[in-house]
């Protein structure tokens, strides 16, 4: 078993488990994503849940961390997805809790398509993509796409998915 600065992240015979927040930002038709700059596919802002932080704080902290946004507002959960899914030689059983998120006062984020984020070792790349343009998109997980078209604000999404190799 493994831990990392106490994220809820650790491996029982071959799987990894582990535990994810994101950020689910929405402006003029547009989604944000995030990507390390060396890898092919995008995903939603966010990280791994640390023990004894709640989703929202786990949202908190990253926007913080790696946007250096100060003036926004965590809604509340609007997906909850059960992932299972394979990365280079590891086995993943992940649970991902997305939030909606509101940024307030911080024009900047919203000029570019696609910036750097603050955070150095991490190496991260945002971008917006066209609400309506994400099927043509590289991003994972595979069922996000659905699932973003799909946003309620009065019932929560649940989906559990198997990747297939």
């Amino acid at each position: 078993m493994f831990m990392v600065k106490n994220d809820i992240n650790f491996k029982i015979d071959d799987i990894i488990f582990n535990c994810r927040a994101v950020a689910i930002i929405i402006y003029d038709d547009k989604i944000l994503f995030q990507k390390r700059k060396q890898d092919e596919f995008w995903a939603l802002p966010g990280g791994k849940i640390r023990v004894g932080e709640t989703t929202k704080e786990a949202i908190t902290r990253e926007l913080k961390e790696e946007l250096g946004l100060v003036n926004f507002n965590v809604r509340d959960v609007v997906t909850v997805s059960e992932y299972f899914f394979e990365f280079g030689k590891d086995k993943y059983h992940q649970f991902i809790f997305g939030h909606k998120v509101s940024v307030l006062d911080s024009e900047w984020i919203f000029k570019d398509e696609t910036f750097t984020g603050i955070e150095e070792q991490e190496n991260l790349e945002f971008k917006w993509f066209e609400l309506n343009e994400l099927e043509t998109e590289p991003i994972k997980p595979d069922f996000l796409k659905e699932q973003l078209e799909n946003l309620s604000s009065k019932e929560v999404q649940f989906i559990t998915y198997k990747e297939e190799k």
